[in-house]
C-alpha cells in the first residue's frame, strides 16, 4: 500500500510538472484571451507556482500526508472545473498551455483517474504533521532551490510578456475599430437647402452639429471618420462584406453564445428575404474549423458564410460582432452577442 501511494504521488508530480512547463511555454511565447480571472494571464501567474511547487513537494516526498491531502483536494477541485468545461462544450480544457486537451479527455484520463488512486491508496501510518522531522540536508536540499526557482520563474514570465502582433499570431483589438480615421474638420452647408440631416461630429462633444446633405430614399455614404474594418482583408468574403449594411458574426466551434446568437439572427435574416437592400447578416468561422454544420452555425444557414484567414493564429473572444456600413465599423461587440435591437440602433443611429 504504502509503495502504491509513493508511486501515485509521484504519478500526480509528474503531471503536474508536466502541466506547470507547458503553461509556462504559453505565456511566453503567445498572448492569454480569456473572458474572466480563471483563465487570464493574471491568474495563470499565481496557478503556476502553486502547482510547481505542489510538484516538487510530492516528488520530493517530504511531508507524504500533508501532501496526499492536498494534493487530493487539488484534483478534487481540477475535477469540478475541467467537468464544467466539458459540459460547456469548450474545445481544449485549458490544462497544458497552447496544446489542447478536449476537456472530457482530460476529466476521464488524467483526474479522475489521479484522484481515485489518491482516495484509495493513501499514506498509511505517516503523521499530518512532524515530529519525526525530515533530515535537514534532505529538507535543505529541495527547499533552497524551489525558493530560488519559483520568483525566477514569475520574474522570467512577468518580463518576457509576448507582443501582441507577430508572424504567427494577432491579437485582435477592437477597441481601435471605433476611433475616428482622422480628425480633420468638416466643412459645414447651408442648413436652409433641402434634405438636409442634423449629424453629430464624431467623438467631438465640443463641436456643434454639421449639416450633412443627404439624398432623399437613398442610403447615406458613411462618413469619413469611420474605421474601414481591417479584419476584412483576412475573409474570404471580404469583397461582398465591403458594400452594404452587414452584420458580421466571428464564432469560435466552441461557443456557447454564439450558438445562442446564430438561431435569431438566422430567423431575422429568413424575414427579410427577397429583399436585397435590407440589412444582412454573415456568419465568419475562425479557425480551427468545424466541418460543416457541426458548429453554431447550421448546415442549411440562409445567411452568408465565410472564413478568417488560417495564416496566423487569431487571439479574440467570440462571439466578435461588428456591423458595416460599405466595409466601415458602425458598432462592434466582443465576447456577447447584441440583440437586434441594440444592432439596429447601431446601424440606423450613426
Amino acid at each position: 500500500m504504502k509503495k502504491i501511494n509513493i508511486i501515485v504521488m509521484n504519478i500526480a508530480g509528474l503531471f503536474l510538472l508536466i502541466a506547470v512547463v507547458l503553461k509556462s511555454q504559453q505565456l511566453l511565447s503567445e498572448p492569454i484571451m480569456s473572458k474572466g480571472f480563471w483563465e487570464s494571464w493574471e491568474f495563470f501567474l499565481v496557478q503556476i507556482p502553486l502547482e510547481l511547487g505542489l510538484a516538487i513537494w510530492l516528488l520530493s516526498g517530504l511531508f507524504r500526508k500533508a501532501a496526499w491531502l492536498i494534493t487530493t483536494i487539488s484534483f478534487g477541485g481540477f475535477i469540478a472545473v475541467t467537468l464544467a468545461k466539458a459540459l460547456g462544450g469548450v474545445e481544449s480544457c485549458g490544462c497544458f498551455g497552447s496544446v489542447h486537451v478536449d476537456p472530457w479527455i482530460t476529466l476521464l484520463a488524467v483526474d479522475v483517474p489521479i484522484f481515485l488512486l489518491l482516495l484509495v491508496f493513501r499514506p498509511l501510518g505517516c503523521k499530518l504533521l512532524p515530529p519525526p522531522w525530515p533530515k535537514p540536508a534532505h529538507f535543505l536540499a529541495i527547499a533552497i532551490p524551489t525558493f530560488i526557482l519559483l520568483p525566477v520563474l514569475e520574474i522570467t514570465i512577468i518580463f518576457n510578456r509576448p507582443p501582441d502582433k507577430t508572424d504567427e499570431y494577432e491579437v485582435v483589438n477592437t477597441a481601435d475599430w471605433t476611433k475616428p480615421a482622422r480628425q480633420e474638420p468638416i466643412a459645414e452647408v447651408n442648413s436652409s437647402e433641402p434634405n438636409v440631416a442634423l449629424v453629430p461630429a464624431a467623438n467631438d462633444v465640443n463641436v456643434s452639429p454639421i449639416n450633412v446633405v443627404v439624398e432623399a430614399n437613398a442610403p447615406a455614404e458613411p462618413p469619413e471618420q469611420l474605421v474601414r474594418w481591417p479584419m476584412l482583408e483576412h475573409i474570404n468574403i471580404a469583397e461582398t462584406l465591403g458594400s452594404g449594411i452587414w452584420v458580421v458574426l466571428m464564432y469560435h466551434t466552441d461557443c456557447p453564445d454564439c450558438a445562442d446568437a446564430v438561431p435569431e439572427y438566422e430567423q431575422f435574416q429568413r424575414s427579410l428575404a427577397g429583399n436585397d437592400d435590407a440589412i444582412r447578416f454573415a456568419f465568419i468561422g475562425m479557425p480551427p474549423y468545424a466541418e460543416p454544420g457541426t458548429g453554431p452555425v447550421p448546415g442549411d444557414s440562409i445567411c452568408t458564410l465565410g472564413r478568417l484567414s488560417d495564416a496566423k493564429k487569431w487571439f479574440v473572444q467570440s462571439p466578435l460582432v461588428v456591423v458595416l456600413l460599405d466595409g466601415r465599423v458602425l458598432g462592434v461587440w466582443e465576447g456577447n452577442a447584441p440583440n437586434l435591437d441594440e444592432i439596429f440602433e447601431a446601424a440606423f443611429n450613426n
